[in-house]
């Protein structure tokens, strides 16, 4: 018995030894975990703040943060809340012209009073009526309104009378067009090279920008192809000397008719004008059609050129129509209340 309790105890003894040792657990080793892990932290958080601030700088305080963020914090950073800053200027705050917007508004409101405070005599001292016409207006685009149609008539005057003189007898036109200020387009043809030559160094002579394109390999050789700006002298910018009232449109409007009828013109479109509003003005526009051949048609523009009436005229096209001539006028009336 006690030789096999030995044997026992030798193979308890043998397991026991067989077993892992136990780990001790350093108390150092948790402590510098512990202080990394809280740096870590530390410095992440230093980052964010950072991150945040910087973007405040850049972009401002969004909307939700508004108010919340403290002002020492705000001026450190450089960051500006609309709300504070609106808040702050109600108080007085300084603005960037060097002044405050109650200190603006009392200047305003003195220079308020002190208007009211001057006389009549004072303000009507003080306007001068001459400052709006004392600029030189030489060109048509900065013409006044009723200007224009001072130039308008004399200018297609000028036109129809220059080739009522200057065009030979054997030049014949197919189309012929006129637009205001003064711009000219001619298509026709010549019977002889003698009599083209000459009309268009006539037409040269008096234009500006003066061109003649190349003719096509069918073109006769006696083609007239020419277009430029035709030189338009001494006009009265004076001779329309105010606005059509409303109430006396329509005798305007037969007073012209007369006219054409009194040199056998016979006009038609009156019906229905283009009525176009400029504030203080309004244009009527006339698009009108007649038969009249070219004789008669430049005798009523002479007259009309020279009559009292209050009408602009913006174009004339004369085409060829068979055996006659058709033509379209664009005239213009301008009309006030």
């Amino acid at each position: 018995m006690i030789h096999l309790n030995l044997i026992d105890a030798a193979e308890r003894l043998d397991v026991a030894e067989s077993v892992a040792p136990v780990h001790v657990t350093s108390v150092k080793e948790l402590q510098k975990k512990s202080r990394k892990k809280a740096l870590t932290v530390a410095l992440a958080a230093l980052f964010v703040v950072v991150a945040f601030s910087c973007f405040l700088s850049v972009a401002g305080v969004p909307a939700p943060l508004q108010g919340l963020l403290p002002a020492p914090y705000l001026s450190l950073i450089g960051a500006e809340d609309p709300s504070r800053s609106a808040l702050a200027m109600g108080m007085g705050q300084k603005t960037s012209a060097g002044g405050s917007l109650e200190a603006e508004a009392a200047a305003a409101n003195a220079i308020l009073r002190q208007r009211d405070a001057l006389t009549v005599k004072q303000v009507v001292g003080e306007i001068n009526p001459q400052a709006l016409f004392n600029n030189k207006r030489t060109d048509f685009n900065s013409y006044l309104p009723l200007e224009k149609l001072s130039f308008q008539k004399a200018s297609f005057g000028q036109f129809l009378a220059f080739l009522n003189t200057a065009t030979p007898d054997d030049v014949g036109f197919s189309d012929c067009i006129y637009q205001a200020p003064n711009y000219f387009y001619l298509r026709g043809v010549a019977a002889k090279p003698t009599s083209q030559k000459s009309f268009l160094d006539r037409l040269r002579t008096v234009s500006s920008d003066f061109r003649t394109p190349p003719l096509p390999e069918n073109a006769p050789a006696t083609d007239i192809t020419a277009f430029g700006v035709f030189g338009v002298v001494n006009v009265n910018l004076n001779q329309v000397s105010s606005f059509v009232p409303l109430a006396e449109a329509v005798n305007e409007v037969k007073s012209l008719k007369a006219l054409a009828t009194a040199q056998k013109v016979q006009l038609s479109g009156f019906e229905k004008p283009v009525i176009e509003e400029f504030g203080v003005y309004k244009r009527y526009t006339f698009k009108i059609t007649t038969n009249a051949d070219f004789v008669e048609l430049n005798a009523f523009i002479a007259s009309f050129s020279e009559s009292p009436l209050r009408v602009g005229i913006r174009s004339i096209e004369m085409r060829q129509a068979k055996k006659d001539m058709a033509s379209t006028i664009l005239f213009e009336m301008f009309v006030t209340k």
